[in-house]
């Protein structure tokens, strides 16, 4: 690959990282058959770069890929990204070239204003959105990724052509990142700041204060916080997970006490608690190093914005001194890096409670999430709780996790170490599909699934918690199934593209309905099926594929219905996502099942089955 020279000198990354994040790009190139294929091959390494740098999840990564293709104006993928929409220009090893970068520059100001050239929908919508963006003033990050590397030659060609950029597009931020900076973005998974920031010292003068347990606590001058926040940026909130949330009424709150209450700011507010290597007294000034605002982000960057908007003649004419609490927290000097995030997670997680959360946010903090970790541990798995993270495990501990012998059969078309992990946003959609049987939420609404979404407590709650470790594996293990045996995923040109997770809560109704009707129970939903059942079905290999085979059947013949070929129209994903789970639509995939239950009454499969669920 092109990352085993750098050309820049003055930059070496750790040999072994690299090397797992140049493994990880090949075997998913692998994986996707595309190595003879460069349209493919570019189309993959897209797709690596937006699981792994950006943690989108599968049904994501194929809504923002949806754009790439036939006219789609030199962009890869559109996506949402800590609420501001992305555009993305990836460049896989020698397509990578200063003309490249210097035309994605042109052709994201070009999307931006003008009418895109083609005659395909989803890039007209996609444009539509970056075009919207743009009139409404809206941050629009650009990015262009290459696991090649941008020569100082290359980088001074692009500055000098960003310097001549608009104004009128000073809303479009430009980042480029190659591999070096692909491995700065996986090595903070590992627990590490950015590079730029952790050594950086700040001065934040304080006023009264006491300190104690390596902990400051102070009033500060909301102006003299300000500046600091400003100063620093946002890296001072790279370890606070929740994203700056603007419009919030907690943010109108602070705002009007900014303009209206200035010295009542004291009351009104909690405060802010920041993490740091280091700090240090210097008169009135405290001196500190790495730090990190793990709890008030909205408060600080709220303040941050207030001031930068005011002139300086403003800012001295205010009559009042408003004042903000402020703890600051020093790691242990003998902490490593691992520690150290350790505690930033901790005290993130026991102090954020307001406002909503959005994408990945707290799983990385939530103790069940961690809990699961460990029990799949136990199974040979690598539950994958920050996407991304697996490859920063060494080699010896990727190679360690071999599955369980008893389901691999489930994921037996995977070509490497990585179809052992488990990504925890797709388990807990998977677990969402099957158990609880909520297809649509799980397909549709996956951003209510997180530990502070609409849906968390719904589906994962203290009775929740209770449930066998095989209620959140087997759901998965079919989802990968139905994906890499049966093709339920992007690329056949029927209902198969959308159903994923329908076919897991098929899967799992059926199974509910044969037990039902040979055990003679009214049982409503899978859970309450004795796990010992799930146990046996998934250890006979032969009888589980079959029904698997047969729950296919079940989905393509609920397509062919008319009743439901109405409803679909011409939007499948719209009909998975909002009129699947309708009562007469539900109906229709319960009567489907019946009839599938008659066919086979007089076949193998079906006395086979009867005899398991009899002896369970």
């Amino acid at each position: 690959m092109a990352t085993t020279k750098n050309p820049k000198n003055s930059r070496k990354v750790p040999h072994q990282l690299a090397k797992n994040i140049e493994e990880s790009i090949m075997d998913y190139l692998n994986e996707n058959n595309e190595i003879s294929n460069k349209v493919g091959i570019g189309n993959s390494f897209c797709e690596w770069v937006l699981y792994n740098v950006f943690e989108l999840r599968e049904d994501e990564v194929l809504d923002a890929t949806e754009i790439s293709g036939k006219f789609d104006n030199g962009i890869d993928a559109v996506f949402e990204y800590n609420g501001d929409i992305c555009v993305l220009q990836s460049k896989y090893e020698s397509s990578h070239n200063i003309d490249s970068m210097i035309r994605f520059i042109a052709d994201c100001q070009r999307v931006a204003t003008e009418l895109p050239i083609s005659d395909r929908n989803i890039v007209l919508e996609m444009c539509k959105k970056i075009r919207q963006a743009h009139q409404n003033k809206e941050t629009i990050n650009c990015y262009y990724i290459t696991n090649n590397y941008i020569s100082d030659w290359e980088d001074a060609q692009k500055k000098s052509a960003l310097k001549h950029v608009d104004e009128e597009f000073k809303n479009l931020k430009y980042h480029f990142y190659d591999f070096d900076k692909i491995h700065e973005e996986i090595e903070i998974k590992q627990g590490m700041l950015p590079k730029e920031f952790r050594n950086k010292s700040i001065k934040l003068p304080i006023q009264e204060n006491f300190e104690n347990f390596g902990t400051i606590v102070t009033m500060v001058k909301i102006k003299h916080f300000a500046d600091f926040v400003i100063e620093g940026g946002n890296t001072l909130f790279h370890s606070n997970i929740r994203n700056h949330l603007k419009g919030t009424k907690i943010n109108q709150g602070i705002k009007k006490t900014l303009k209206e209450e200035l010295n009542n700011f004291w009351y009104y507010n909690n405060g802010v608690t920041i993490v740091c290597d280091e700090y240090n007294f210097m008169g009135g000034l405290v001196n500190i190093t790495a730090p990190q605002i793990v709890n008030g982000c909205q408060t600080a960057k709220t303040l941050a914005d207030h001031f930068k908007n005011m002139t300086i003649s403003e800012v001295n004419s205010l009559t009042q001194d408003g004042y903000l609490l402020v703890k600051i927290i020093k790691t242990k000097r003998s902490a490593d890096e691992n520690s150290k995030k350790e505690l930033r997670d901790k005290i993130t997680r026991y102090t954020n409670s307001q406002n909503a959360v959005k994408g990945l946010d707290f799983y990385a903090l939530d103790s069940f999430q961690r809990d699961l970790k460990i029990l799949f541990n136990q199974y040979g798995y690598y539950y994958e709780i920050q996407r991304g993270s697996f490859i920063t495990e060494s080699p010896s501990n990727q190679k360690s996790y071999k599955g369980n012998e008893k389901y691999n059969y489930l994921i037996a078309s995977g070509k490497n170490s990585k179809k052992f992990v488990l990504p925890a946003k797709e388990v807990i959609q998977s677990f969402t599909a099957g158990i609880k049987q909520m297809p649509n939420v799980a397909y549709g609404r996956a951003n209510e699934l997180t530990p502070l979404g609409a849906q968390w407590e719904k589906i994962i709650n203290e009775e929740t918690k209770k449930l066998p470790l095989e209620h959140f594996l087997f759901p998965y293990l079919v989802l990968k199934y139905a994906k890499d045996e049966l093709k339920y995923k992007a690329g056949p040109n029927d209902f198969r593209k959308n159903a994923a997770f329908l076919f897991v809560s098929t899967y799992y109704l059926f199974l509910l309905t044969l037990y039902n009707r040979i055990k003679d129970k009214n049982f409503e939903t899978p859970v309450e099926i004795n796990s010992a059942f799930y146990k046996s079905l998934f250890n006979n290999k032969e009888l589980n594929i079959e029904l698997l085979k047969t729950n296919h059947k079940i989905l393509r013949s609920f397509f062919r219905d008319t009743i439901i070929v109405d409803e679909v129209g011409d939007n499948l994903r719209g009909f998975v996502q909002n009129k699947v789970h309708k009562p007469r639509n539900w109906k229709i995939l319960e009567l489907k099942i019946d009839q599938i239950i008659e066919d086979i009454e007089d076949e193998d499969v079906y006395t086979d089955i009867t005899e398991l669920i009899e002896n369970n």
